[in-house]
């Protein structure tokens, strides 16, 4: 139950009106006092809540409704500074009488710089009654939601919990060990446990929001809907299929983004990718000087040029491999495989050990002790994975091998990815090779690789075989 610190007008301002958090059944005639029954509540604190009419604590009448027109909803609290566009003031409208409905699912899709972010800080902020979780498919793209202030966790961590075990004691709840390094030990004898990773029987949330749904694939909309009550899912309606079987979430929207933000419209990033979303060749593209977006055409690439980037973008394996031998050569590391301080990406989901395919961690520790290498890894909003089997052959294969037993990670560099792999990341300084295969929708794939740039971008078109 939620209390609005506002009186009952029907009690003389003596006691609170109380918003049950539970969503009954739901009826909204288009007219009449009881319009909107289970549309936004406000009152003159100006916090708004999604919930069905209060009721009175002492005389039991519910509540009076602001009269106001359809499509007007409760702005966030007071010490907030949202600004909404009329497009996306129509989109959360849609979304908030969606959430009064029986549907399980909406999509909502948005062009970059269209304030997919700001909608959901918003409907966060009007949602105060209600438990929403937010979540996206990559790590990087979490991290990026909780530098907006949106806490974001990955799908994984949401679908997934983990599920320790000791030798001796049996299914324990671990814990750090006293150094506060290393894998976890048993809160009972100080041993190490094998963690393992198990679905959750249930998504207790009254509404899931899944950023970046353009690269969800059917296997992870299957699971996450067979755990959750409603799922609202926002995503790039430009951008590139995700990997594996398409489940079509952005394929046709429910709710459309397409209006750029004067914010946005400034950067030399944005205006590059919409100038390629919509088929024109980046060639054609003009840049002002001081532009963080630079097009060039490139005879040969220079590793101390790559180095300079925090990540390189390109179509294929071949050059993903190339690349990334040249970086690590440039940067010292000699070793065959992962050195401390590396990056590399798994490439196959492993429930068991907490993985999942486009995961990208650094080493922290590397176990030489065992039959096949492990590592100590950190991803990107810092969950540790301890003492991780992987395939030596995997690193610097043009190609992920077609066989690894469970258990066993596939894990390769990640200094230059596929822009397949890196969809659903961000990073300040990319740069991007050129490479579309025939199958492939030009402008999408352009577009895609562009917006993965925040502060710097570098799109290199190939002068013949590099």
């Amino acid at each position: 139950m939620i209390s609005i610190p506002e009186p009952c007008p029907l009690c003389n301002g003596s006691v609170k009106l109380v918003i049950p958090l539970e969503l009954p059944d739901i009826f909204i005639p288009k007219n009449g006092p009881e319009r909107a029954t289970m549309l936004a509540w406000r009152h003159h604190a100006g916090i708004g809540y999604i919930s069905p009419r209060p009721r009175c604590q002492v005389c039991n009448e519910k509540g009076t409704l602001v009269d106001e027109p359809p499509g007007e909803y409760p702005p966030p609290p007071r010490n907030t500074k949202i600004e909404l566009s009329p497009d996306q003031q129509k989109a959360i409208d849609e979304v908030l009488e969606w959430m009064a409905s029986k549907q399980k699912r909406k999509s909502l899709g948005g062009y970059a710089g269209t304030g997919k972010t700001t909608i959901i800080s918003y409907l966060l902020r009007t949602m105060k009654g209600l438990d929403v979780q937010v979540c996206a498919p990559t790590g990087k793209a979490a991290a990026v939601l909780r530098t907006k202030g949106v806490d974001a966790c990955t799908v994984h961590k949401l679908v997934y919990q983990p599920q320790s075990t000791c030798f001796v004691h049996g299914r324990v709840q671990g814990r750090k060990p006293p150094s506060g390094k290393g894998k976890p030990v048993c809160t009972e004898c100080g041993r190490p446990v094998r963690t393992k990773w198990v679905r959750v029987p249930i998504i207790s949330a009254d509404l899931v929001i899944v950023d970046e749904s353009s690269m969800v694939n059917e296997t992870m909309m299957t699971d996450l809907e067979s755990l959750v009550r409603k799922i609202l899912y926002v995503g790039d309606h430009g951008q590139v299929e995700p990997i594996g079987r398409d489940p079509g979430i952005m394929r046709d929207p429910d709710i459309r983004l397409e209006q750029i933000h004067r914010q946005a419209a400034h950067s030399g990033i944005i205006q590059l990718a919409h100038h390629m979303r919509r088929g024109s060749h980046p060639k054609k593209w003009g840049a002002g000087e001081k532009s963080d977006a630079r097009v060039a055409v490139v005879s040969k690439l220079v590793p101390r040029m790559l180095s300079q980037f925090n990540v390189i973008l390109c179509g294929y394996n071949k050059t993903r491999k190339d690349v990334n031998s040249a970086v690590r050569k440039f940067r010292g590391f000699k070793d065959s495989l992962p050195e401390v301080g590396e990056r590399i990406i798994c490439l196959q989901n492993d429930s068991d050990l907490g993985i999942y395919n486009g995961l990208l961690v650094r080493v922290m520790h590397r176990h030489d002790s065992y039959e096949r290498p492990k590592y100590d890894l950190v991803d990107e909003v810092g969950n540790e994975y301890f003492e991780i089997s992987v395939d030596p052959d995997q690193f610097e294969a043009e190609k992920k091998l077609d066989y690894c037993p469970k258990g066993i990670g596939l894990f390769d560099f990640g200094y230059c990815l596929t822009v397949h792999k890196a969809q659903g990341s961000e990073w300040d300084k990319v740069a991007v090779i050129e490479q579309i295969a025939r199958s492939w929708d030009p402008a999408r794939w352009r577009y895609t690789a562009a917006t993965r740039a925040a502060k710097q971008l570098e799109y290199w078109i190939p002068q013949g075989r590099m």
